[in-house]
């Protein structure tokens, strides 16, 4: 049976990863591991000294050749032992540095700190700390990989002192993302501006994921951190998620190899400009291999082949017997665009005025008609925990009614969309909470947009993301204040984490999961869900201000567009990330969100559906 080209160029690659990474190309991997617990003018930390201890001992057992292990080291000892690990790096293929214990941000820049600093202000950080692009730079003679993995994200003990002090040195929570050098990874244990836990048991959640899939047979370092990240998130209720930052040649790197079943299955799903960059880099590879034919014929090489052959077999047959992809059944009446069955609307004709309710189709999500208005967008200075990104305070102008989701999209609403074909495909976990009508979770802002796509197509109707203003206006439906409920919230207007006050208010209700949608009253203009419940993304790119920002309801489609805007805050956010001038971004292709993100949709109004 002759194979296709796209099979016979992936089996090509395969050979080449296995021959990669088998016992013949032996590689100098040597690491340097730090827990720093017994602070001396802060708390003790329960776990890095145990972190430190178990991870050192896993890399003894996957070949490290030196495996440099150091305990509460004070700035001097801190600095020796990544001076003399930067000779012992020189010229190795792996070097790797694993940090557990306290790191800081100041002024977007990171720290790893010494049991003896004291840090008394922003300015102490340069002279009492361990600045992290120092300790990048420790790995940099290495020549394959580079890997620093920090479980130094605990909540900054310093930050209140520092930040009594006054000065002009911005003091963050957790740390800041970091631009890494080619062949090089950070892993961070929390995404940039979190903070992680430490731990109630001998480790922490993030070095307890790392220990049990580190020594994973056949686990590319990609995916290493992708299963670290996802049992994380598990473990700590969408509370914590690791990141990693950082490329890669295309080479794929095992800290222990194995014969590939750890690997994800190839997806079905293929894109014609990706695959012919493949193929042309597949045929270099090809061109590689048949220069080394003596390859085929030493005798050490036969069990190598043996078990290659045994992995082409087994993949071949899994792609004979790859299922077709459901084809969607025939629509009843086509529109112009796309496959989808339109259906009738039930929006009425004329006549629609602010606050009323309709739904383009029986699937579709109800909308409510937004008035036209005038507001301050953004929060005072003045006000509690707000964020530099949320200034400065502008009057914008909603210039027409709009109409804006009534609820975030559900579950119901995206799983009709996957079953007429669209979205994708894509079928977001629910947590074991439930479908139905809790909001759908586990969505990128790419996802987002193919769900638009498909409504506008199956309406006719133009639908689209809310703008940056359009939400914060929506969201405030005419007050100034914190929230739309007053200075206050509680987690009787609404879903987020009660274990924290605001501004005065009492502690309340920690539901630790998404609530059906419309479990709390509406505000003003008949939205629910604004504050709370999952974050919401929004059409913007994100900007770190609001320089420059227009006075108009428009997205911003200038600054930084790998990042789009999230807004609202969610179930597991304290009550200051659920006000309504609060700001976030993530990577327009995180999906792996967990539980905390979602979004709910917009459409402007023809003069005909308004009455004019």
């Amino acid at each position: 049976m002759r194979l296709p080209a796209t099979t016979t160029a992936f089996l090509l690659a395969l050979a080449a990863l296995l021959l990669a990474v088998s016992p013949a190309h032996a590689e100098k991997r040597v690491a340097l591991v730090i827990g720093n617990s017994t602070y001396a003018h802060v708390g003790k930390l329960a776990n890095p000294a145990n972190d430190a201890s178990a991870v050192a001992e896993s890399l003894k057992r996957l070949g490290f050749e030196s495996v440099e292990q150091k305990s509460d080291l004070d700035y001097r000892a801190f600095r020796k032992a990544l001076s003399d690990f930067s000779r012992i790096a020189d010229g190795a293929d792996v070097a790797l540095i694993y940090y557990a214990g306290h790191g800081i941000e100041v002024d977007k820049r990171n720290y790893l700190i010494p049991v003896d600093a004291e840090l008394r202000d922003g300015r102490d950080a340069d002279l009492e700390a361990l600045p992290l692009d120092v300790v990048m730079g420790t790995v940099e003679g290495a020549r394959k990989l580079r890997l620093v993995v920090l479980d130094a994200c605990r909540d900054n003990p310093f930050r209140a002192k520092m930040a009594s002090r006054g000065g002009t040195r911005s003091i963050g929570r957790g740390l800041a993302r970091v631009e890494a050098p080619s062949n090089t990874l950070v892993a961070f244990a929390a995404r940039e501006g979190t903070t992680a836990d430490d731990g109630r048991g001998k480790h922490s959640p993030y070095t307890t994921a790392l220990l049990k899939h580190i020594e994973t047979p056949g686990l590319e370092i990609n995916f290493l951190f992708r299963r670290v990240r996802d049992a994380v998130l598990a473990d700590t209720g969408g509370r914590q998620e690791p990141f990693i930052y950082g490329s890669l040649s295309s080479e794929a790197i095992f800290l222990k190899p194995g014969d590939g079943s750890a690997l994800p299955t190839v997806a079905a799903k293929e894109d014609n400009g990706r695959l012919a960059a493949m193929q042309k880099e597949l045929e270099a590879l090809k061109q590689q291999l048949d220069k080394k034919p003596e390859a085929k014929t030493q005798p050490k090489d036969d069990g190598k082949l043996a078990a290659l052959q045994a992995e082409v077999e087994r993949l071949k047959k899994q792609l004979e017997t790859k299922p077709e992809a459901k084809k969607p059944e025939e629509p009843k009446t086509k529109v112009a665009v796309g496959t989808f069955e339109q259906q009738k609307p039930t929006t009425p004709a004329r006549g629609l005025k602010p606050g009323d309710e309709f739904q383009d189709c029986d699937t579709c999500p109800k909308m409510v008609v937004i008035p036209a208005g005038s507001f301050t967008m953004g929060s005072h200075m003045s006000e509690p925990q707000r964020g530099a990104e949320e200034g400065q305070q502008r009057r914008v102008t909603i210039d027409r009614p709009f109409a804006a989701g009534k609820f975030e999209v559900t579950f119901a609403e995206w799983d009709a969309c996957a079953a007429d074909g669209g979205c994708d495909g894509h079928r977001p976990g629910d947590q074991g909470w439930g479908r139905g009508n809790r909001p759908v979770v586990d969505v990128s802002w790419l996802d987002a947009k193919t769900y638009v796509a498909w409504l506008s197509r199956k309406t006719g109707k133009e639908h689209r993301l809310l703008s940056e203003a359009e939400w914060e206006y929506a969201a405030r439906a005419g007050t100034t204040t914190p929230f739309s409920t007053g200075q206050t919230i509680t987690t009787v207007q609404a879903n987020f984490n009660g274990d924290y006050t605001y501004n005065g208010s009492g502690k309340g209700q920690y539901r630790k999961k998404t609530t059906p949608v419309g479990s709390f009253a509406a505000n003003a203009f008949g939205l629910h869900d604004m504050h709370g419940n999952v974050w919401e993304w929004v059409e913007d790119c994100w900007n770190g201000s609001y320089a420059g920002a227009s006075t108009d309801r428009s997205a911003r489609t200038a600054g930084d567009c790998s990042l789009r805007v999230l807004r609202g805050g969610s179930w597991s956010n304290g009550p200051w990330d659920v006000r309504s001038a609060i700001r976030y971004r993530r990577y327009t292709d995180n999906q792996y969100t967990v539980s905390g993100i979602g979004f709910r949709v917009a459409r402007d109004l023809t003069p005909e559906e308004l009455g004019k």
